[in-house]
């Protein structure tokens, strides 16, 4: 075939091949600092939609207690490592996607007054979210600036070695907080975003599941909003058919390294949020 459809056709060949292999990789011609073409694999961590929401109730009452300062304390410098170092988005910033929920949610409440209100429990019931409202966006005001202070990083490994369990309920939370120093230690200004390359994977999708979207602080998942708020993110994701998730880049101009990792970092740390969202929940309740 003449060139460049010889090109073209040995590429097809190669990308079904490698995908063939592993259906999260694509091959590609891609150019990079030192040449104008590249033949690269590029592999995907395959997020399967799943959302990595980080609740704050249980913290924000943790925090208004002198009983908890140690657990206060710990958690304040895991949050800190996750806002300020990983790129997590806190609900209480401004343009944020969990600050849209918020907001909409906020002029729904607003919008619908008493209308329908027939009974006292109907009434209870709005009093209830307009109290909810009223509390995450005071606790927000509180809680973004301390998690967003640099002191907390440089205290964490005090803070983290210094934590000393009594049951076996604060003994997940230590282990679970030695794991994140340890993620810190070893990947000191990883962020999450630096493994995603929206420009290689699928770049003319305008509508894309963004980073900031499917990661998040917000403020419970057990409060008198968690199936709107389900509802109106899954609203909101259901039209995209693509998901930014990490990716690591294969170039056959050079040899690989034998002691690369492919996404240590990406997995160990949204296990960790997992693991962090489950024991936040497990301490959320209505009423302290």
């Amino acid at each position: 075939m003449p060139f460049p459809q010889n090109i073209y056709a040995t590429w097809e060949k190669v990308e079904k091949q490698v995908r063939d292999i592993d259906r999260e990789n694509h091959c590609m011609i891609i150019q990079d600092k030192g040449k104008q073409a590249v033949l690269s694999v590029v592999k995907t961590f395959d997020l399967s939609h799943c959302l990595f929401y980080i609740p704050v109730r249980a913290y924000w009452n943790w925090s208004q207690s002198a009983e908890h300062t140690a657990i206060t304390e710990l958690v304040t410098v895991i949050f800190a490592y996750l806002h300020q170092i990983v790129a997590i988005p806190f609900y209480a910033e401004s343009g944020s996607f969990m600050d849209y929920q918020y907001d909409t949610l906020e002029q729904w409440v607003s919008e619908t007054g008493d209308e329908g209100m027939n009974d006292e429990e109907d009434k209870a019931w709005r009093q209830q979210q307009e109290d909810t409202l009223y509390e995450l966006r005071r606790a927000g005001g509180h809680i973004m600036p301390v998690i967003k202070n640099p002191d907390w990083l440089v205290k964490m490994d005090s803070v983290v070695t210094g934590y000393h369990h009594r049951d076996k309920h604060e003994l997940e939370w230590e282990l679970l907080a030695i794991e994140f120093l340890q993620l810190y230690r070893q990947y000191p200004k990883r962020s999450l975003a630096d493994g995603i390359h929206e420009d290689l994977v699928y770049p003319d999708e305008e509508e894309r599941i963004t980073m900031c979207e499917y990661t998040g602080f917000y403020w419970s998942d057990k409060d008198c909003f968690k199936h709107e708020l389900l509802e109106m993110v899954n609203c909101s994701f259901q039209e995209r058919p693509v998901m930014d998730e990490p990716t690591a880049i294969y170039s056959f101009d050079t040899l690989p390294d034998p002691n690369r990792k492919d996404f240590d970092f990406e997995t160990r740390l949204f296990d960790l949020i997992e693991r962090l969202r489950d024991l936040l929940n497990d301490y959320d309740h209505e009423e302290r």
